[in-house]
């Protein structure tokens, strides 16, 4: 967190604040507590989307721009950020890339610790393009005809969880909402320790695939013999795909198996949530 408070301080104008919204940590607070410019704001429930949720009350601006507390900004990333809040963009968001602070296994590609694969180009998003929450900015009247970000989604303390910016993303959508990407709003999020395996990806994805089942609409039965039906095409696709490439250089049996098997273990992560929501 330090990092991430040290790549912000130099771009403070009286325009910006700093918040860091805990649960009631003594280490994070000592913390911040050293820099007289960053307020402290304690939350009781724990989970990322409480902590967001609680920014959006104790926030003096009109516009939240969300930081992951593991990711350091670009230089000019506040800069960039005043630039849209002056075109009166409601919505918009940017680009992580891999920080590697515990270094970087040679079969890691960068798209694993990264969402800059994930856009066509910068400006206003297709349906189908969600920003990552990590870096996103909201402007409050969002969050007054929307509601807040779902507190049963996303991660809660040691627990992994996903989905809260792209249920909350969803609404949007549904309410005409424009979101723009801008690829020169950047930050470098750290790549933990615990994410350089291969497992890791797998079970992350099978999560997505349960919290992406929580707020699903129409008929479970039907949405599940999609994703079924689906997931044995792309399967067999990224089979054939992928499966020649561990024959030419630098691609790993790491890379094969997060390649040909990351969708399929979302979607058990998908239909095994729906059929226990049943």
């Amino acid at each position: 967190m330090k990092r991430c408070l040290d790549s912000l301080l130099p771009q403070l104008t009286d325009q910006v604040e700093i918040l860091v919204i805990d649960n009631g940590t003594h280490k994070v607070k000592t913390l911040v507590d050293l820099y007289s410019n960053i307020r402290y704001v304690s939350e009781s429930n724990t989970g990322l989307s409480y902590a967001r949720n609680k920014a959006i009350k104790e926030a003096n601006g009109d516009w939240i721009l969300y930081i992951d507390d593991d990711a350091k900004s670009d230089k000019n990333l506040l800069e960039t950020t005043l630039v849209h809040c002056q075109k009166n963009q409601k919505v918009f968001g940017g680009v992580y890339y891999p920080w590697y602070y515990y270094g970087q296994p040679k079969w890691y590609k960068q798209e694993y610790g990264s969402n800059s694969k994930n856009f066509a180009a910068s400006g206003v998003l297709p349906n189908h393009e969600f920003l990552s929450g990590g870096i996103m900015c909201i402007h409050k009247s969002v969050f007054e005809i929307l509601g807040e970000f779902n507190t049963d989604l996303g991660m809660s303390g040691t627990k992994t969880g996903y989905g809260e910016e792209s249920e909350l993303q969803e609404r949007m959508i549904k309410n005409n909402i424009p979101r723009v990407y801008d690829d020169t709003l950047v930050i470098a999020h750290v790549v933990a320790d615990y994410k350089l395996s291969v497992d890791w990806h797998l079970q992350a994805n099978k999560k997505r695939g349960q919290d992406m089942a929580k707020y699903q609409e129409g008929s479970r039965l039907v949405n599940c013999a999609s994703q079924i039906a689906i997931g044995t095409l792309v399967f067999l696709k990224d089979l054939i795909s992928y499966t020649p490439k561990l024959i030419g250089p630098n691609y790993y049996l790491e890379n094969w198996k997060i390649d040909v098997l990351k969708k399929i273990y979302k979607r058990i992560g998908f239909i095994s949530e729906s059929y226990k929501s049943t």
